[in-house]
């Protein structure tokens, strides 16, 4: 722990330390992949003009569309992997990890035979005939044709990067994210100055780093560190239920956002006279996508981090992490949107000089400004109830979020104030919608929300029973003999025999005494551990959790159980006395499960 947080008296660290980093990695990674995006528009905008660019912009919807079924089933593996790995299941993790490959490989199959047999189809769903706007359905046509080379990499990409920020490889996602930038960048300026591929070489360029970024990142795997290996051992036929449960939630948000893009395409071609309106909303729709990142990196961190505490069942884990996911929303979203706010007359000149087009589209960027503080928090809501299973709710609550809300907000503004109220709804729907989040939230507790419990909506089932739970925090060893005595009178207090009792108050200050003394972190002042004693089903179960770097005991145990027998003692008597010792090693940190 820090000096800041010890003077502070805030003992939560270990909880921020998870998240923070995995939030920030997670939308550093998705501002890399939308910063491309924008800057494939960009430049397609200032070189190869306004036609191309909105053959482009139209094909968004297209995109997410081949990502939905893919993410379907990843995001549902995805949750139930963390759950597994809060039980400490890891064979069962593993088995979902590849199914989540494997499905992802075959959604890239279909789609690639749909855009070659089939690619007017595809067209046709953005909003786009070839007797509607000819030059921008040729536009559209050539972008698909290179883009079919990267829908494998696309996928695959969002598959497996939430699993390698649980394996702790969150330095590896920033590297390949710049690899993605850097190498988008370079290849649109070379296609546009020297191969002269036109719309096509743009999408070849995207493919081309998308297949760079996969293959940095398939470098984790390599390492014989890494938790998650391929394999379908342990995967039962049952799982599919809670696969499908879990990742119809990002079905319907990404099948309502893909709605909701395709009806306001319609809706600005319906209202627009010229082609400003339709390039000032494809600009809009490009910063969207690059400022609502925070949004989707921080629901993508945070959710598999509430799957493992639901797993887990500590409640006190999930009051911590909740508070610290709402904050740190509000507070990256909303210095984002102040700088956002003043600087959207500078971002409209990298994109265009037509004063006209410049006006609408930083009109409408400062009103994404506005509902950026409220998308993230609502973001964040809905994958912390996704999380905590509450499936039926969340599954309503992001298409109202999704498409409901901004289709219906949309239309009314549009026929009120044209292209400037489509604009503007997207900010005026945000705020509608956490009106509706916070009415329902009074309605589930029968009255005004004033704690942050009245918030989380957590099942009445959910955690340890009042007064059969230890929790603390241990951060010297004094702190792990004061534990270890309260272990030991907390066992007797709750029916323990006395010789568990012992057992269990010696397991604490054996290995609480170890970490403090000899786990390894780049600040030595950051070590905390995170104590949790319970009793659940007539047995006693320690929960210790570190940020420190890996540490299996019962591995070394295996490894060092013939050395010499005066060294290791404590673990020694641990692993020998202990009826069971599960361990992981997710988000960096070390968690040690003891039952006696």
């Amino acid at each position: 722990m820090t000096k800041g947080a010890e003077k502070s008296g805030r003992p939560n660290d270990i909880i921020a330390s998870m998240f923070v980093p995995a939030a920030i990695s997670m939308i550093f990674t998705s501002l890399a992949r939308f910063l491309a995006g924008a800057v494939d528009g960009i430049i397609t905008s200032k070189f190869l003009g306004p036609e191309a660019y909105s053959g482009v912009s139209l094909f968004f919807p297209m995109v997410n569309i081949i990502l939905l079924f893919a993410t379907f089933i990843a995001i549902g593996c995805q949750v139930l992997c963390s759950i597994e790995i809060g039980a400490g299941n890891k064979e069962v993790a593993n088995s979902l990890f590849t199914f989540s490959v494997v499905t992802g490989l075959l959604v890239a199959v279909i789609f690639i035979i749909l855009g070659c047999f089939a690619p007017d189809i595809l067209v046709r769903i953005c909003g786009i005939a070839k007797g509607d706007n000819p030059a921008i359905h040729m536009h559209m046509m050539n972008y698909l044709k290179g883009y079919l080379f990267g829908i494998p990499a696309v996928i695959l990409v969002q598959v497996i990067s939430p699993f390698i920020i649980i394996d702790n490889g969150k330095r590896l996602i920033t590297i390949s994210s710049i690899v993605l930038f850097t190498s988008d960048v370079a290849g649109d300026l070379l296609n546009v100055f020297v191969f002269k591929g036109g719309v096509f070489g743009m999408a070849i360029a995207t493919s081309v780093s998308l297949w760079l970024q996969l293959i940095c990142l398939c470098i984790h795997f390599w390492s014989s560190k890494s938790y998650f290996r391929l394999t379908l051992k342990g995967f039962e036929p049952k799982l599919m239920g809670g696969i499908i449960k879990n990742g119809v939630l990002v079905f319907l948000r990404t099948l309502a956002t893909i709605l909701r893009d395709l009806f306001t395409n319609y809706l600005n071609i319906a209202l627009a006279t010229t082609a400003v309106a339709i390039a000032a909303r494809g600009i809009q729709n490009d910063l969207n996508t690059v400022m609502f990142c925070i949004g989707i990196g921080i629901s993508n961190a945070l959710l598999p981090i509430v799957a493992m505490y639901y797993g887990a069942d500590d409640r006190q884990g999930m009051k911590r992490l909740f508070v610290c996911s709402m904050k740190t929303s509000v507070i990256i979203s909303g210095g984002v949107a102040l700088v956002i706010l003043f600087g959207a007359p500078l971002i409209t000149m990298m994109y265009t000089n037509d004063p006209e087009v410049a006006g609408l589209a930083a009109f409408g960027i400062r009103w994404m400004a506005i509902g950026l503080v409220f998308d993230c928090v609502a973001m964040a809501f809905q994958s912390y109830l996704q999380g905590i299973q509450r499936l039926k709710l969340v599954n309503i609550l992001c298409f109202v979020e999704r498409f409901f809300v901004p289709v219906i907000v949309a239309l009314v503004m549009g026929k009120m104030f044209g292209p400037e109220g489509i604009l503007a709804s997207i900010a005026v729907g945000k705020l509608v919608l956490i009106i509706i989040i916070f009415l329902i939230i009074c309605g589930y507790k029968k009255g005004i929300p004033r704690k942050a419990e009245d918030y989380m909506l957590l099942k009445k089932d959910f955690g340890v029973e009042d007064g059969f739970e230890n929790y603390g925090y241990i951060k010297t060893i004094d702190d792990a003999v004061k534990k270890s005595e309260e272990a030991g009178a907390f066992c007797l207090l709750h029916g323990i025999d006395k010789r568990k009792a012992n057992l269990m108050a010696l397991f604490v200050e054996e290995m609480a005494v170890n970490i403090v003394k000899h786990g390894k972190t780049k600040n030595r002042e950051g070590i905390c551990v995170d104590y949790r004693l319970f009793v659940k089903d007539e047995r006693i179960c320690l929960t210790l959790r570190d940020y420190c770097e890996a540490f299996d005991p019962a591995r070394y145990y295996e490894i060092h159980k013939d050395d010499d027998p005066a060294a290791n003692i404590g673990i020694r008597m641990v692993m020998k006395l202990a009826a069971e010792v599960d361990y992981s090693y997710a988000f960096n940190s070390n968690c040690t499960c003891i039952l006696v």
